[in-house]
Protein backbone atom coordinates (compact mmCIF):
# COMPACT_ATOMS: atom_id res chain seq x y z
CA UNK A 1 0.00 0.00 0.00
CA UNK A 2 1.55 3.38 -0.72
CA UNK A 3 2.17 5.79 1.69
CA UNK A 4 1.05 8.91 0.35
CA UNK A 5 -2.02 9.61 -1.47
CA UNK A 6 -2.71 9.84 -5.10
CA UNK A 7 -2.27 13.05 -6.86
CA UNK A 8 -5.32 15.49 -7.29
CA UNK A 9 -5.53 17.09 -10.39
CA UNK A 10 -4.05 21.00 -10.05
CA UNK A 11 -4.73 23.60 -10.27
CA UNK A 12 -8.57 23.50 -9.15
CA UNK A 13 -9.79 22.28 -5.62
CA UNK A 14 -13.15 21.95 -6.24
CA UNK A 15 -13.75 18.13 -7.57
CA UNK A 16 -11.33 16.24 -7.00
CA UNK A 17 -13.43 14.59 -4.03
CA UNK A 18 -16.88 14.50 -2.89
CA UNK A 19 -17.28 15.34 1.15
CA UNK A 20 -17.37 12.89 3.32
CA UNK A 21 -19.00 14.84 5.92
CA UNK A 22 -20.19 18.60 5.84
CA UNK A 23 -17.11 20.71 6.72
CA UNK A 24 -17.61 22.53 10.00
CA UNK A 25 -19.47 25.17 10.97
CA UNK A 26 -18.71 28.67 10.94
CA UNK A 27 -20.94 31.71 11.75
CA UNK A 28 -21.89 33.81 8.81
CA UNK A 29 -19.34 36.99 9.08
CA UNK A 30 -20.79 40.53 8.18
CA UNK A 31 -18.97 41.42 4.29
CA UNK A 32 -17.22 44.69 6.14
CA UNK A 33 -13.67 43.59 7.02
CA UNK A 34 -13.52 43.52 11.32
CA UNK A 35 -10.85 43.91 13.41
CA UNK A 36 -9.31 40.37 14.95
CA UNK A 37 -10.42 39.91 18.48
CA UNK A 38 -8.97 38.17 21.67
CA UNK A 39 -9.98 34.35 21.52
CA UNK A 40 -11.54 33.09 18.39
CA UNK A 41 -15.11 31.19 20.51
CA UNK A 42 -13.13 28.02 20.26
CA UNK A 43 -12.99 25.73 23.52
CA UNK A 44 -9.57 26.71 24.83
CA UNK A 45 -7.14 24.09 24.35
CA UNK A 46 -5.99 23.41 28.36
CA UNK A 47 -3.18 20.93 27.14
CA UNK A 48 -2.36 18.96 23.93
CA UNK A 49 -2.89 15.34 24.08
CA UNK A 50 0.62 12.90 23.80
CA UNK A 51 2.74 16.15 25.98
CA UNK A 52 4.30 13.15 28.29
CA UNK A 53 5.49 11.61 24.84
CA UNK A 54 6.70 14.89 23.31
CA UNK A 55 8.51 15.10 26.30
CA UNK A 56 10.08 12.01 26.29
CA UNK A 57 11.41 12.13 22.89
CA UNK A 58 15.60 12.86 22.43
CA UNK A 59 14.44 15.63 19.49
CA UNK A 60 17.19 17.24 17.28
CA UNK A 61 15.44 20.74 18.12
CA UNK A 62 13.58 22.16 21.11
CA UNK A 63 12.90 25.25 18.94
CA UNK A 64 8.99 26.94 19.57
CA UNK A 65 6.46 28.59 17.38
CA UNK A 66 3.47 30.21 17.91
CA UNK A 67 0.62 29.02 16.07
CA UNK A 68 -2.57 31.49 14.87
CA UNK A 69 -5.30 29.70 14.23
CA UNK A 70 -9.58 30.04 13.85
CA UNK A 71 -11.15 26.73 12.24
CA UNK A 72 -12.34 24.12 14.66
CA UNK A 73 -10.17 21.67 12.52
CA UNK A 74 -6.87 23.18 13.50
CA UNK A 75 -7.66 23.12 16.84
CA UNK A 76 -8.84 19.63 17.34
CA UNK A 77 -5.62 18.62 15.23
CA UNK A 78 -3.05 20.49 17.28
CA UNK A 79 -4.74 19.37 20.30
CA UNK A 80 -5.25 15.84 19.59
CA UNK A 81 -2.76 14.98 16.82
CA UNK A 82 0.09 17.61 17.12
CA UNK A 83 2.58 16.52 19.25
CA UNK A 84 1.84 12.56 18.68
CA UNK A 85 2.81 13.78 15.00
CA UNK A 86 6.15 15.46 16.04
CA UNK A 87 7.37 12.99 18.31
CA UNK A 88 6.46 10.32 15.91
CA UNK A 89 8.84 12.34 13.33
CA UNK A 90 11.33 12.74 16.14
CA UNK A 91 12.13 9.58 15.81
CA UNK A 92 11.50 8.20 12.42
CA UNK A 93 14.16 7.13 10.20
CA UNK A 94 14.72 5.11 6.57
CA UNK A 95 11.84 4.91 4.69
CA UNK A 96 9.17 6.66 7.08
CA UNK A 97 11.25 9.72 6.88
CA UNK A 98 10.87 9.57 3.13
CA UNK A 99 7.21 9.20 3.50
CA UNK A 100 6.71 12.31 5.57
CA UNK A 101 8.78 13.86 3.66
CA UNK A 102 6.67 13.09 0.71
CA UNK A 103 3.46 13.77 2.00
CA UNK A 104 4.01 16.91 3.81
CA UNK A 105 5.27 18.45 0.84
CA UNK A 106 2.40 17.48 -1.54
CA UNK A 107 0.33 18.73 1.19
CA UNK A 108 1.66 22.05 1.89
CA UNK A 109 2.19 22.59 -2.38
CA UNK A 110 -1.67 21.44 -2.72
CA UNK A 111 -2.77 23.93 0.21
CA UNK A 112 -0.87 26.76 -1.97
CA UNK A 113 -2.38 25.83 -5.06
CA UNK A 114 -5.45 25.73 -3.24
CA UNK A 115 -5.17 29.46 -1.78
CA UNK A 116 -3.45 30.82 -5.00
CA UNK A 117 -7.18 29.49 -6.74
CA UNK A 118 -9.40 31.08 -4.08
CA UNK A 119 -7.39 34.58 -4.48
CA UNK A 120 -8.53 34.37 -8.04
CA UNK A 121 -11.69 35.17 -7.14
CA UNK A 122 -12.06 38.69 -5.71
CA UNK A 123 -13.41 39.27 -2.10
CA UNK A 124 -13.65 41.58 0.81
CA UNK A 125 -11.27 40.43 3.48
CA UNK A 126 -13.06 39.41 6.79
CA UNK A 127 -10.30 39.21 9.92
CA UNK A 128 -11.77 36.09 11.43
CA UNK A 129 -11.16 36.21 15.53
CA UNK A 130 -8.50 33.74 16.30
CA UNK A 131 -6.56 32.16 19.29
CA UNK A 132 -2.39 31.40 19.80
CA UNK A 133 -0.44 28.66 20.78
CA UNK A 134 3.01 27.49 21.52
CA UNK A 135 4.04 24.27 19.66
CA UNK A 136 7.93 22.60 20.14
CA UNK A 137 9.63 21.68 17.01
CA UNK A 138 11.51 18.52 16.91
CA UNK A 139 12.56 18.55 13.65
CA UNK A 140 12.36 20.42 10.16
CA UNK A 141 9.83 17.95 9.15
CA UNK A 142 7.48 18.74 12.28
CA UNK A 143 8.13 22.60 11.26
CA UNK A 144 6.53 21.51 7.96
CA UNK A 145 3.54 20.04 9.28
CA UNK A 146 3.07 24.21 11.09
CA UNK A 147 3.49 25.46 7.92
CA UNK A 148 0.25 23.02 6.28
CA UNK A 149 -1.42 23.76 9.45
CA UNK A 150 -0.88 27.26 9.33
CA UNK A 151 -1.89 27.27 5.32
CA UNK A 152 -4.68 25.24 6.10
CA UNK A 153 -6.51 28.14 8.34
CA UNK A 154 -5.61 30.25 5.41
CA UNK A 155 -7.67 28.43 3.28
CA UNK A 156 -10.48 28.46 5.83
CA UNK A 157 -10.52 32.22 6.27
CA UNK A 158 -10.40 32.64 2.23
CA UNK A 159 -12.91 30.31 1.18
CA UNK A 160 -15.11 31.72 3.93
CA UNK A 161 -14.57 34.66 2.46
CA UNK A 162 -15.70 33.99 -1.15
CA UNK A 163 -18.73 32.16 0.48
CA UNK A 164 -19.62 35.58 1.65
CA UNK A 165 -19.06 37.36 -1.15
CA UNK A 166 -20.93 34.88 -3.19
CA UNK A 167 -18.20 33.69 -5.06
CA UNK A 168 -18.23 30.05 -4.47
CA UNK A 169 -20.91 27.80 -3.26
CA UNK A 170 -21.01 26.37 0.16
CA UNK A 171 -20.36 22.69 -1.42
CA UNK A 172 -17.36 23.76 -2.83
CA UNK A 173 -16.19 25.18 0.36
CA UNK A 174 -17.27 21.98 2.00
CA UNK A 175 -15.22 19.88 -0.59
CA UNK A 176 -12.10 22.16 -0.55
CA UNK A 177 -12.25 21.90 3.35
CA UNK A 178 -12.92 18.30 3.31
CA UNK A 179 -9.94 17.62 0.67
CA UNK A 180 -7.66 19.73 3.19
CA UNK A 181 -8.44 18.19 5.80
CA UNK A 182 -8.54 14.19 4.60
CA UNK A 183 -4.18 15.60 3.69
CA UNK A 184 -3.65 16.69 7.39
CA UNK A 185 -5.13 13.47 8.89
CA UNK A 186 -3.52 11.13 6.44
CA UNK A 187 0.04 12.68 7.85
CA UNK A 188 -1.09 11.23 11.42
CA UNK A 189 -1.82 7.70 9.44
CA UNK A 190 2.01 7.69 7.93
CA UNK A 191 2.95 8.36 11.72
CA UNK A 192 1.33 5.26 13.61
CA UNK A 193 3.41 2.23 12.17
CA UNK A 194 6.69 1.55 13.23
CA UNK A 195 9.71 2.76 11.21
CA UNK A 196 10.64 -1.34 10.36
CA UNK A 197 6.80 -1.03 8.27
CA UNK A 198 8.22 1.32 5.72
CA UNK A 199 10.28 0.43 3.08
CA UNK A 200 13.47 2.43 1.68
CA UNK A 201 11.50 4.46 -0.87
CA UNK A 202 8.35 5.21 1.50
CA UNK A 203 6.51 2.61 0.63
CA UNK A 204 4.66 1.04 2.97
CA UNK A 205 5.29 -2.66 3.55
CA UNK A 206 2.19 -5.12 2.93
CA UNK A 207 0.88 -6.74 6.15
Amino acid sequence: MAAVLEQTQEPDPRPDIAPDAPAMAVAPPTEQSTPAVPGSGLKPIERLTSDSRIARVNAESDAKTVLRYSSLFARNYIRSDYNFCASKIAVARGGKVRALETALRETSEWLRKTEQWLLRHEARPIELPHDLIELTITRPLAGLLVRCLTQYDRVYARATERVVSSKITGEERARILNNAERRLKHIVQICMPDNDQYDFDGERREQ
